[in-house]
């Protein structure tokens, strides 16, 4: 009977220490938001919403590239509000991201593992945004485009620099709330002088955001239609 009281009492005793020192911990964090912590957890980006949707549902459900770390999935909520206000008309095309194994993000190379997402460059077909793209990859790879973003045998339809501009700022906004920056984009070369061609050009250039200018012929090729944003952690 004694020794039920003592534990009774020792518990009442450290109970407030627990309490306080876990009250503590949760302070911390939340007065740091930027803390330079990625979890290695992997968080898999939501398949649709409003402005938004992931293409290809095999490659969403089945293979599974579509995992990032903690903080590259809130950077992409935080960038669909954004987008919500400033092009509300647009609908954005996520093509992949990372893969996991048990629950973990599982590194291809580590340094991009959960560290970027690859979209669908926006399209205009006479002027208007494309909001329905091809119900499967397999006619995408017939598209052909020219230097000016326009598609060869459907010269109507090109791509929407000025959405893709503000896109970049949205995503490179949204970055550092969570103590991140947009690294690198890769795109086709010769898109980036018509990306600072842009309105925002200007402001484009006056970010520290990198363009990825040396491709192989292939890879170029492969970016007419997308576009690799890469994250990292800002500098302080």
């Amino acid at each position: 009977m004694f020794s039920k009281i003592l534990a009774f009492l020792l518990f009442l005793i450290f109970l407030p220490i627990l309490l306080f020192s876990q009250l503590s911990y949760n302070r911390e964090i939340v007065n740091r938001p930027n803390v330079s912590v990625i979890s290695n957890i992997a968080y898999k980006l939501p398949f649709r919403g409003e402005n938004y949707k992931f293409y290809g549902t095999l490659r969403f459900h089945i293979s599974g590239h579509a995992f990032v770390n903690n903080k590259v999935y809130n950077t992409f909520i935080e960038a669909r509000h954004l987008s919500l206000c400033n092009m509300p008309e647009i609908h954005m095309r996520l093509l992949k991201s990372s893969g996991k194994k048990e629950g973990r993000l599982y590194p291809r190379k580590s340094s991009l593992c959960g560290n970027y997402i690859i979209f669908m460059t926006p399209l205009m077909r006479n002027g208007k945004p494309v909001k329905f793209y091809y119900r499967t990859g397999l006619f995408r790879y017939f598209n052909q485009f020219d230097k000016n973003g326009k598609i060869k045998r459907e010269s109507q339809v090109c791509i929407d620099f000025e959405t893709l501009s503000q896109y970049l700022i949205n995503l490179d906004n949204a970055a550092h709330f969570f103590g991140l920056k947009v690294n690198t984009v890769t795109v086709k070369r010769e898109y980036i002088k018509k990306l600072y061609n842009t309105s925002l050009g200007t402001e484009l250039k006056n970010r520290d955001l990198r363009f990825v200018k040396y491709l192989s012929r292939k890879t170029n090729r492969k970016y007419e239609e997308l576009f690799l944003v890469e994250f990292g952690f800002e500098r302080k």
